[in-house]
């Protein structure tokens, strides 16, 4: 009997430790599934939060480089636009330039052709004079020096009443192509003296391309009547006009 209590005794007490046992494994393991639980549930949060961090990462790498684009392509653009207003104005330039040089060469071949006419048509005026000179018999340009004087000493002249002769001028130099008569000389002299109001004395000179007439110096002041002289004022008036007409 007393065995079998025994028995019966340790059986209830090893029951209770199997029961204890499970009961301590049975919390251990529910604790170590919650902890498995709760770090599987920690795991995929922090794989969802790093999974959303990188598509921010994505999504602000694409902005960035959308923009960074967008810049390379602006700054492209407007070194486009520079270069290509700089080419323009560059451009510009040349033709502002060019044109310049056109109407300088322009302006230069002008000024020669006038000059080459100019020395031309002093040449042929001088040609003209000389044939004038050589061509008329001079008994033909004496009797026209009598008449062309006489004019003069007359009507010639009269520019001397509003020009300014200095008071400390008393000669005249004559330039003649014929020497002066005595009576010609007084009469030019008594001219002379009457439009200076003061008297004056002459310088006679003959110079044969006057041809006709004579060329009278008072200071600085020189009143042409000579023939050559008309030669001249003819042929730069027949000038004047052909340049009108072109």
């Amino acid at each position: 009997m007393l065995i079998a209590s025994l028995i019966i005794i340790q059986v209830f007490v090893f029951s209770v430790l199997i029961y204890v046992f499970r009961k301590i494994m049975t919390k251990n393991i529910t604790s170590a599934t919650d902890h498995l639980d709760q770090l599987n549930h920690d795991y995929e949060n922090k794989e969802i939060e790093s999974a959303k961090k990188l598509e921010d990462a994505e999504k602000k790498s694409g902005e960035i480089l959308a923009q960074a684009r967008g810049e390379a392509e602006k700054i492209r653009l407007d070194a486009r636009k520079e270069i290509t207003s700089e080419r323009d104005k560059i451009i510009n330039q040349a033709h502002i330039q060019s044109d310049d040089l056109i109407q300088q060469a322009d302006k230069s071949r002008k000024s020669l052709i006038a000059e080459i006419e100019q020395k031309i048509a002093g040449e042929a005026i001088k040609k003209a004079c000389e044939l004038t000179r050589d061509s008329l018999p001079l008994d033909f340009k004496k009797l026209a020096q009598s008449y062309w004087i006489d004019d003069l000493i007359k009507n010639g002249f009269d520019e001397l009443k509003d020009l300014a002769v200095g008071d400390g001028i008393r000669e005249a130099k004559v330039i003649s192509a014929f020497p002066l008569s005595q009576e010609v000389r007084k009469s030019l002299v008594k001219r002379l003296k009457l439009l200076l109001k003061r008297d004056i004395s002459l310088k006679e000179e003959i110079d044969s391309s006057v041809i006709v007439g004579i060329i009278v110096t008072i200071g600085n002041l020189v009143l042409d009547g000579s023939l050559s002289n008309k030669i001249r004022q003819q042929a730069k008036d027949i000038q004047a006009k052909a340049r009108i007409n072109e």
